[in-house]
């Protein structure tokens, strides 16, 4: 048998090459763009010929009306989209064990598509379908007596909040899904046929059986949504480039564009030291409140 230091070291080569790609693609261009947020890097980002400005960056993005509008949209943007996301997700998650046997699997199937599509696939795809000249949704529309005319989804402001949301939603109540079907699935069957024969009804069943069990599920499912959602990017910028206007325009988004379009890579960087604060607070605030409801094995 092999000793115990001998595992060690096993177990730290196996991890060694997993741990080297996030310090080199994670954690290294985090420390990066938080040098660079001291630094005034106008159009260029060698720190050696640029002066250095302490907290000035973000005491001048404070002052900003634009971050504070698109960081108020951004937190909008996330309690609506993580309530639409759970929703959707549960109610999916819940027709795969109410419809008949042989059709679970392929609504399962597709339940999967979304999830399978890249981010940035989907965000192209989603545009041309809300396209008003040639996308179908408008088509559609039109067809059935609707609207008159296309309408322009990606040009008015309303229309282009709730194409955002409808993109987003749409692969992220598929991904809650995932988390819910899981959840359900190790519920005891037991359990839910014993509710059946005290008579409970079928709300009944779910909101006194089935979700108090659910419950661990819901809140990791709960805290993978709300941070995705703080750090939306993908969609926003492939399906309506922050329009119109800034009205769609989250901080990921607006980081992105500040340091690429602009070329302002010391503000670029706050942006993002910003919405990664941000991020990380809200995970640490949300683990800190629900860790009484989660109980680890310990394995040493």
């Amino acid at each position: 048998m092999l000793s115990k230091r001998t595992d060690n070291r096993i177990g730290v080569l196996l991890v060694a090459p997993a741990l080297a790609g996030l310090l080199i693609f994670n954690y290294y261009p985090i420390v990066q763009s938080f040098i660079y947020t001291f630094f005034d890097l106008d159009s260029t980002t060698n720190i050696r010929t640029s002066d250095f400005v302490g907290f000035a960056n973000y005491a001048e993005v404070m002052q900003t009306s634009e971050f504070w509008s698109t960081a108020w949209f951004t937190v909008g943007f996330t309690i609506v989209a993580v309530f639409l996301d759970l929703t959707l997700g549960m109610l999916l998650a819940l027709a795969t064990f109410y419809v008949p046997k042989g059709m679970r699997g392929a609504l399962r199937a597709i339940i999967i598509i979304p999830w399978a599509i890249p981010k940035v696939i989907q965000a192209s795809m989603w545009r041309w379908m809300l396209n008003g000249d040639v996308g179908p949704i408008g088509d559609l529309l039109v067809r059935m007596g609707i609207a008159q005319e296309p309408p322009l989804f990606l040009v008015d402001r309303v229309l282009a909040i709730g194409s955002v949301f409808l993109a987003y939603s749409w692969k992220g109540a598929s991904i809650a899904a995932f988390f819910f079907m899981g959840g359900l699935a190790l519920i005891p069957r037991e359990v839910t046929e014993a509710a059946i024969m005290d008579g409970a009804r079928t709300i009944r069943r779910f909101f006194a059986v089935t979700l108090p069990m659910l419950l661990p599920t819901v809140l990791v499912a709960l805290l993978y949504r709300s941070q995705d959602a703080l750090r939306v990017f993908d969609v926003v910028y492939g399906l309506t480039r922050g329009g119109p206007g800034r009205t769609t325009e989250t901080l990921s988004s607006f980081a992105y564009t500040s340091y690429f379009r602009y070329a302002q890579f010391g503000r670029g960087s706050t942006y993002a030291v910003v919405t990664f604060v941000l991020v990380a607070a809200v995970g640490a605030f949300y683990i800190q409140r629900v860790r009484s409801n989660f109980r680890f094995r310990d394995l040493s």
